[in-house]
């Protein structure tokens, strides 16, 4: 279960800072306190819900993702075994 979580969880940190670059979000950069809305995609749901945030929130949300995917690939490298040792 907390496996499948945190792999659900990579996968959003992974492509959420990729969807923002596309959108090009120029204007909401040169203001924090613009609102910005995105689209969410919920796993197992066809259905899209709009989240809203400032710019700045968003900057601090895809900012604490992209640490969250680092923190969990480096972990599953640092549990796999070497190769030579199986």
């Amino acid at each position: 279960m907390i496996r499948s979580i945190l792999l659900v969880s990579a996968a959003l940190a992974a492509t959420t800072p990729a969807m923002a670059k596309d959108r090009g979000d120029a204007a909401a950069q040169a203001d924090p306190d613009k609102k910005v809305c995105r689209y969410d995609g919920a796993t197992g749901s066809m259905m899209r819900k709009r989240v809203c945030h400032t710019a700045l929130e968003w900057k601090q949300i895809d900012e604490a993702n992209a640490a969250n995917a680092r923190q969990m690939v480096n972990h599953n490298n640092m549990n796999r075994p070497a190769i030579g040792n199986q």
